[in-house]
């Protein structure tokens, strides 16, 4: 059996989220304990909390909202890589990147050709205080599928298989995603 790493953020209380995004908070509407028949729970958070899939309607008010995302991109062959290393990734569909506290550039994005998603494991793709989004914008336009807040700690640079299904929220701009990666 082919090895699989989970590669979403786990969501808990106290995560970091974005300046200004509602954090993520968990309740408890019915308890076992407190006499109900089961446990149901309750969230709340911004749908950019941890990993998430950016729609273009994030960017644009004629762009397509998350849940008309092209699932496509979001599964398939993809490759790891340090963002120092960007330019290695250049004919994948598909690429995840270690930002190591740094961001892409808009010429970066533009050398990969035939890109369908780009992943990072930074908050954001673009630095943080970028007013303009640039690097969302570069990709947006691109067609490509935005994926952040990835977690690749102990995934070694190379090709995998890519699964990050966003939630299938109507009409929003970005969905929380599990996202696993296979190894070929």
């Amino acid at each position: 059996m082919r090895r699989i790493w989970d590669i979403t953020r786990p969501l808990a209380p106290g995560i970091p989220v974005w300046p200004g995004d509602r954090p993520y908070e968990r309740a408890w509407t019915a308890r076992l304990e407190a006499g109900a028949a089961c446990n149901v729970g309750a969230i709340s958070m911004s749908c950019h909390a941890g990993t998430h899939i950016d729609a273009p309607f994030h960017l644009a008010l004629t762009g397509a909202t998350v849940d008309q995302v092209p699932l496509q991109a979001c599964v398939g062959p993809c490759v790891v890589v340090p963002l120092a290393r960007l330019a290695e990734a250049a004919g994948h569909e598909r690429v995840l990147v270690r930002a190591a506290g740094g961001a892409p550039t808009p010429a970066g994005i533009a050398a990969l050709a035939g890109l369908r998603l780009f992943g990072t494991d930074a908050a954001s793709v673009d630095p943080e205080g970028a007013a303009a989004l640039d690097v969302h914008h570069a990709l947006w336009h691109r067609g490509a599928v935005i994926l952040e807040g990835i977690v690749l700690d102990g995934v070694p640079d190379g090709p995998y298989e890519l699964l990050a299904l966003p939630l299938r929220l109507t009409g929003m701009d970005a969905a929380p995603v599990r996202a696993l990666l296979r190894a070929l």
